[in-house]
């Protein structure tokens, strides 16, 4: 493994870093090189989407939303305004909306939950990993933070409108295409802090509406192609 961050002395097998030169590489690309130092060829590293399932037939649309994110609460957008986007969408489509997170996510799962009503089912820290598959895979897109869920939903091929603060999209952004982030630069981002010690300025300018129409366009562009 790499060293530093007091796990050096547990190593056997010592991975020196590479040498970082141009623009920021994706983290994928740090696994990678981890994983070529061992015997492991990575020399077709493109993603390949795992297959999804049919869906159920049905009318009616299901959007998956992930309103936590285990790093710390500076990656998090504000509950309230996760509720506005799930009612916005929810008065407009015919759609029913399935919360993710663990059991640490259960307060702001059950404020957005609250708020959306009976178009939505809380499976904060109900799932299994197979669970969590199996549900995105119902799924027309899934709206999220910069979260393990994420990355999973794309490897899923389900599409991810993911937003961003205090982390870097090019660094752990969702792989692959079809995939929409927001995100606005203020002067202090990326701080990668687990708490944002001022005014939470880059996640509050990320605005309900803006979400929405993100959304909405995921959702259109999924349908266009299913035709």
């Amino acid at each position: 493994g790499y060293g530093g961050q007091y796990r050096t002395a547990l190593l056997n097998q010592l991975v020196r870093s590479r040498a970082q030169t141009g623009p920021p590489a994706h983290q994928v690309n740090t696994y990678l090189h981890l994983a070529g130092s061992v015997g492991a060829d990575t020399t077709d590293a493109q993603l390949t989407s795992c297959s999804r399932r049919a869906k159920a037939v049905s009318s009616q649309l299901m959007i998956g939303l992930c309103p936590g994110a285990d790093y710390g609460p500076a990656k998090r957008w504000l509950p309230d305004r996760f509720g506005a986007v799930a009612v916005s969408l929810a008065g407009r489509l015919d759609v029913h909306w399935l919360l993710f997170g663990k059991s640490a996510d259960a307060e702001i799962g059950a404020i957005i939950a609250g708020e959306i009503g009976a178009a939505c089912t809380n499976l904060i820290g109900k799932t299994s990993l197979d669970d969590l598959m199996r549900e995105l895979q119902r799924c027309s897109v899934l709206l999220t933070n910069d979260t393990g869920t994420m990355h999973l939903a794309a490897l899923l091929g389900v599409p991810v409108v993911a937003l961003f603060g205090s982390t870097e999209p090019r660094l752990t952004g969702p792989l692959g295409a079809g995939h929409r982030i927001i995100r606005h630069q203020v002067e202090c981002s990326p701080c990668f802090l687990r708490e944002c010690p001022i005014d939470f300025r880059c996640m509050k300018a990320i605005s309900a509406d803006e979400v929405v129409q993100a959304v909405a366009d995921s959702i259109a562009e999924e349908r266009a192609g299913a035709r």
